[in-house]
């Protein structure tokens, strides 16, 4: 028989030095990213109550500022003439990851025209455009009416109106509970009020992100193949810290393939936020990008994979992007909620701590100490290919760093996501799923478009479909005899998100009634409560 949810509000749980609060479903899942979502809806539908925990205030992870998903052979495809087959994607995919698990990828190829393309659209989500990559000639990178946040917040809202699913925000998970061999529980903190909790259920899933914003974990799994740079910026999402890892870790998973970590090369120093190591992506299309001696070194159009390889293979020290008066207008910069046309420009262009500007090549080439000769004739490479060249004064050059962004490793699972220990054998009660997981190394070495938020679908179905088969409750109390991992340290900030919405509202000069209209001004402390804010989502995402 499945379990009932035992449940108070969050807003209720104890404080330190309190009694936990206890709850207890058939299925914990911890994180409510992308394929958190999936696994909870997945095992609502196979009969499981669901707990889902998430550090955030709100769900969907770094998905609501992703853009597209990778998906094979679909209706959407189908319906604009593209033909496609999971015989050729496997082969387009294995060959860009290089190292890439065959059996996943091709799970992956074969199934996810069904399994995520379609299970979507059931779920309100609209896929109107299909692109083609770099990875391939065949378009399959399906996109919304915008970014990703048009696929979670259908998910989301499937998710909040089922009774059998209840959210804990603001709640990270700090430690598991186990029980004769088997993991049963997560002990967690509210991390608002440091009220502390004891979760129990038949089956934990972990899908706590990537842990690209834990600069120890990124350097301490540093691949030895690439030059390890003199400055690292964090441009991963502020709930990666990697938490989930240790916590696979401590109950004896085998970690694979920690060393394949997508690091864009094209970030700066965020100057809101430079005490804390946070970078900003940078994109100019009407740029060069020079090496310490001034030489343009790289095609600035080649695919990411190309260009983070080239820059990487260069000699240690700075380089640069390099533009015009023209270009500064064509300046692209993410990853900040304050960004926004007048805030690039003052903060960014005219800022003399990032950018260095003068009135002519021969100028920029003194302030930059690197031959004169060097940057105009590499500049000058670039005009003779080039539509718009680079030829209005005054002219920019920004100094690059490599930026964190994606973890391509993780606890090993097996085919129902299960998580395997380092004798490879079955790790009872625990479920792992998405980036935590590497996307169970469909990647490879090397990251395609889509191909994390489509296997991390993928992987949450699993994983929730899984768990929810294997649920049978293992005791029908909470055992004084429970034994638990080592404790994290959850050092993150259960206001995060309040004050980077707020931010954002005040740079854009968002009138409150803009979301506050029909919301009261309150935490939400119920799922219908949050039903009526996901519309809000999109004025910021």
């Amino acid at each position: 028989m499945k379990a009932c949810i035992l449940f108070l509000s969050a807003l209720s749980l104890s404080g330190c030095g309190k009694p936990p609060f206890v709850s207890q479903a058939d299925v914990i899942v911890v994180g409510a990213g992308i394929a958190g979502l999936a696994a909870a809806i997945e095992a609502s539908d196979n009969g499981a109550s669901v707990i889902v925990l998430d550090a955030n205030s709100v769900g969907g992870g770094h998905a609501v500022k992703a853009g597209g998903l990778a998906m094979i052979d679909t209706q959407l495809q189908r319906s604009k003439g593209i033909e496609d087959s999971p015989q050729q994607a496997t082969k387009d995919l294995l060959a860009w990851g290089e190292d890439a698990d065959k059996k996943w990828v091709t799970r992956y190829a074969h199934e996810s025209g069904a399994e995520v393309h379609d299970w979507l659209v059931n779920l309100g989500v609209e896929f109107k455009l299909v692109l083609r990559t770099p990875e391939s000639d065949v378009p399959r990178f399906h996109f919304t009416k915008g970014t990703a946040v048009h696929v979670v917040l259908p998910m989301l809202r499937e998710a909040l109106k089922r009774p059998n699913i209840v959210f804990l925000w603001n709640t990270g998970a700090d430690a598991l509970l186990s029980h004769n061999q088997q993991f049963i529980g997560v002990r967690a903190k509210n991390l608002r009020t440091g009220g502390r909790l004891q979760l129990y259920g038949g089956s934990i899933v972990l899908a706590t992100g990537g842990f690209q914003s834990n600069m120890k974990m990124v350097v301490d799994n540093w691949n030895a193949s690439r030059s390890r740079p003199e400055k690292l910026l964090i441009g991963s999402g502020q709930f990666a810290t990697g938490d989930g890892y240790q916590l696979a870790a401590d109950a004896g998973a085998e970690l694979l393939r920690m060393d394949d970590q997508v690091t864009f090369v094209n970030g700066i120093p965020d100057p809101r936020d430079a005490d804390q190591g946070k970078g900003l992506t940078v994109i100019n299309k009407q740029a060069v990008i020079i090496n310490k001696n001034g030489e343009r070194f790289v095609d600035e159009s080649l695919p990411s994979k190309m260009l983070e390889t080239a820059v990487f293979a260069e000699p240690t020290g700075p380089h640069w992007m390099v533009f015009d008066a023209k270009g500064a207008r064509k300046l692209g910069v993410r990853g900040a909620a304050w960004l926004n046309t007048n805030s690039v420009t003052s903060d960014i262009v005219q800022n003399p701590k990032l950018t260095v500007t003068a009135g002519d090549l021969a100028q920029l080439a003194v302030l930059l100490n690197v031959p004169d000769e060097n940057l105009k004739r590499g500049i000058g490479e670039y005009n003779l290919a080039a539509n718009q060249p680079i030829a209005t004064p005054p002219f920019y050059a920004l100094q690059l760093y490599p930026l964190t962004r994606k973890s391509m490793g993780g606890p090993a699972v097996n085919e129902k996501t299960q998580v395997l220990d380092r004798d490879g054998l079955i790790i009872k009660g625990l479920y792992a799923a998405g980036e935590l997981t590497g996307v169970a190394g469909i990647n490879g070495s090397y990251g395609g478009s889509g191909t994390f938020l489509g296997p991390a679908v993928y992987m949450g179905r699993i994983a929730g479909r899984a768990a929810a088969i294997n649920s049978g409750f293992p005791m029908d109390d909470p055992d004084p005899n429970v034994q638990s991992t080592a404790t994290l340290p959850l050092d993150v900030d259960g206001y995060w998100h309040y004050t980077v919405s707020h931010d954002a509202v005040r740079a854009n000069e968002i009138e409150c009634d803009t979301c506050h209209l029909q919301t009261p001004m309150a935490e939400a402390g119920s799922s219908a409560m949050m039903m009526t804010r996901l519309d809000t989502c999109t004025h910021c995402h």
